[in-house]
């Protein structure tokens, strides 16, 4: 083990106790070392100590330098080169060849700082600074240059005091203006947020002025009957170029095109593209690419071929090892559902399938029918909670590439190109270039096919493909190449099904189909098992009893699937001979029936705005009711404090039924039914008598009671 000049020393497992050797005597025998990370002179060391100590492993020799970094002189300002050959000047003057060791003994050291100092004209603590750098660095004159970037407390707040920072204004007043606080930046995000990071793509100017106007208003004046803010003093104000200096320093390109355009925009356009994608597979059902996208054409609906239904959304499963196509679906939605039933299709019998759609074939045109090991997609169909199930249930790995980087699926995103090249020409409702351009046809109008019409024409040119396509770009291995297979994507899978087919697993269609439905958590409750404010029963949950139980014992979750286009079933999971059983939706909740949860939620959404509008508008009815009643009850009390002589309670509470049955005979005479009113008509009844008639029967009741009282 040999040491050297410049060899750095870890003493301990300090990262930050780290001496350089500067010098070393010829019999290395002595040396000098010195503290990268302190502001000390050298001291002497023994060369047989530190090796010791290496070999007992207290210290350690460090491969890499942290001081030591490459300068390019290209790269460097006149100022650099003019402050390094000054300080480079006068530290050979001091730390020569001709002056080691001498130079590390304080005595001799002070010395020549002193001259050094007076004859250069500077300070000695700027000389004793340049010394100590040149040593640290690696006595090299690199290590002189200045590091200007580590001036100025870069990335650090400058706390604000009562005088005015920055550079003196050039006209007006030097003291006007305002510092920026932490209360003005904070208005300037808010402005930013409000007026520039938005789609309304305003500029910079504009979002200060609108700050200005909103946040830096002393007052309002009414013109023309407009209420029109009036501007604080300027000296009252940030400048314009204090906003923009607060934007450049906080402003990201990242963050401006995403919030003024789209994320999109940003990921497809100006994010950093890094590396080169490479996908292996060692056999068939090894890895599996998915995909998806909207067809250029237009459909039209097989109950009404007058009603245009839309662009249909193609989602494919290729195999990377053989090319192969294995799984398809073609519906109206995008999503996780698409990728669902792509998913389900890999491992369905491609020939009953194909018979849907009238086409015949035998099992040897599209053999595959298998699940993969993993499967990558592109953060979409796949970058959601719900595929957490095929992870956890099916044992699939999923990977997803980044956004938008179709160059990660290269072989699925051709295969998509080469459909639109072979069809698209053929196919009446294709979207072309200048479509919605002035003057351009519009070609919905054009729409012919149906979606079974196209789900069958995309499986005939799937079958092509796998049977006839050559990979022209396919790099062979060296056994394909001695068994003479072809760059066919069948000949591809059946070779590698003879040879590597390690990886192939079968699992049965309902099985898989149960693991792609979404899963969540329902209640079972006394009333049936909740699910999304619906409720559900099935054979066995009745036989076992189990609302009886939650009536008795309280409520309890259970684990569940459902298929989100149609809520009139869920899966109850862990029962049943198959480890699920079908629960139906109760007689009481059929408008449900055959609704998606995007329907039901509709639904339910409407109902409690209904509610809330209908809460709202009772608010004055109930006001008024309230006053109403409180006005009777006043009367009320008025007039029984009026008629109120006194009297202990027992007296009052003497004759109820008395008073009771004499209150009855005259409602009775008020609320009696006149039939055959004609008749009554001709027979003439004093009304002024009956009313006397009345009041004296009640002149004489009140009389008994006085002189009861």
């Amino acid at each position: 083990m040999l040491l050297a000049v410049n060899t750095l020393i870890q003493l301990g497992q300090d990262e930050k106790n780290v001496e350089r050797i500067i010098w070393l005597d010829e019999t290395c025998t002595y040396c000098f070392v010195i503290p990268i990370y302190e502001n000390k002179y050298p001291k002497p060391r023994k060369v047989a100590d530190i090796l010791q100590e290496v070999r007992a492993r207290q210290f350690e020799l460090l491969a890499t330098d942290p001081l030591m970094r490459p300068v390019f002189e290209e790269g460097l300002t006149d100022r650099e080169r003019q402050h390094r050959e000054q300080a480079w000047e006068v530290v050979q003057s001091i730390a020569g060849s001709e002056n080691e060791p001498a130079v590390f003994f304080a005595r001799t050291r002070n010395r020549l700082l002193h001259d050094a100092a007076k004859k250069y004209g500077i300070s000695e603590k700027t000389v004793g600074r340049w010394l100590l750098k040149y040593w640290k660095g690696g006595k090299t004159k690199n290590a002189l240059l200045p590091l200007y970037s580590n001036c100025g407390g870069k990335n650090k707040e400058k706390r604000a005091g009562s005088s005015k920072r920055g550079r003196p204004r050039k006209y007006g007043n030097k003291d006007d203006g305002i510092n920026v606080t932490e209360n003005i930046q904070q208005i300037f995000r808010l402005a930013l947020k409000k007026y520039y990071y938005n789609k309304g793509k305003g500029s910079l100017r504009y979002a200060y002025e609108q700050m200005v106007k909103e946040w830096f208003s002393a007052d309002y004046k009414i013109q023309n009957g407009i209420k029109i803010p009036v501007v604080a003093d300027n000296t009252s104000l940030p400048t314009l170029d204090q906003f923009l200096y607060f934007y450049r320093k906080e402003n990201s390109i990242r963050k401006e095109i995403s919030t003024r355009h789209s994320p999109k925009e940003y990921e497809l356009k100006h994010r950093a593209v890094l590396g080169k994608a490479t996908t292996e597979a060692i056999g068939p059902a090894s890895k599996y690419l998915i995909d998806g996208t909207s067809f250029d054409i237009y459909l039209v609906s097989r109950f009404n071929r007058n009603w245009i239904i839309g662009r249909p959304h193609l989602t494919y499963i290729q195999d990377v090892f053989s090319h192969m196509i294995v799984g398809v679906h073609i519906g109206l939605e995008a999503g996780w559902m698409s990728a669902a039933m792509a998913i389900a299709h890999t491992v369905e019998d491609k020939v009953e399938y194909m018979k849907r759609f009238g086409i015949d074939i035998s099992p040897e045109d599209w053999p595959s029918r298998y699940l993969c090991e993993t499967i990558m997609g592109d953060r979409g169909e796949l970058f959601t909670k719900k595929a957490e199930s095929i992870i956890q249930n099916l044992n699939i790995t999923v990977q997803n590439t980044s956004s938008y980087r179709g160059d990660l699926k290269g072989i699925l995103e051709r295969h998509f190109r080469l459909t639109t090249d072979l069809v698209k020409p053929l196919l009446p409702g294709a979207i072309n270039e200048d479509f919605r351009q002035r003057g351009g046809r519009d070609y919905r109008l054009d729409a012919k096919l149906d979606l079974q019409q196209f789900t069958k024409l995309i499986l005939l040119c799937v079958l092509h493909f796998n049977k006839h396509h050559y990979l022209s770009n396919y790099d062979r291995q060296e056994m394909m190449i001695e068994d003479d297979v072809p760059c066919v994507p069948l000949a591809l899978w059946n070779w590698g099904i003879k040879y590597r087919s390690g990886k192939l697993r079968e699992v049965p269609k309902d099985i898989v189909m149960l693991h792609l439905l979404p899963t969540d958590e329902a209640t079972v409750t006394f009333q049936g098992i909740r699910f999304q404010k619906m409720y559900y029963s099935s054979p066995t949950v009745i036989h076992e009893r189990w609302f009886e139980r939650a009536r008795h014992k309280g409520n309890w979750k259970i684990s569940i699937s459902y298929d989100p286009r149609d809520m009139t079933v869920l899966y109850i999971r862990g029962i049943g001979e198959r480890g699920y059983e079908t629960a139906f939706l109760l007689d009481h909740l059929q408008k449900y029936k055959d609704k998606t949860i995007e329907e039901v939620n509709y639904l339910m959404a409407m109902e409690n705005i209904q509610r809330t509008e209908h809460n709202q508008n009772a608010i004055q009815p109930k006001v008024d009711l309230l006053t109403e009643i409180e006005s009777i009850v006043k009367e009320a009390e008025k007039e029984t404090n009026l008629q109120n002589i006194g009297g202990s309670k027992a007296e009052k509470l003497r004759d109820i039924r008395s008073h009771r049955n004499f209150e009855k005979q005259v409602h009775q005479k008020n609320e009696a039914f006149v039939l055959h009113e004609n008749q009554i008509k001709g027979t003439e009844i004093p009304a002024v008598e009956a009313e006397q008639d009345y009041f004296a029967d009640f002149s004489l009741f009140q009389k008994r009671q006085e002189e009861r009282f």
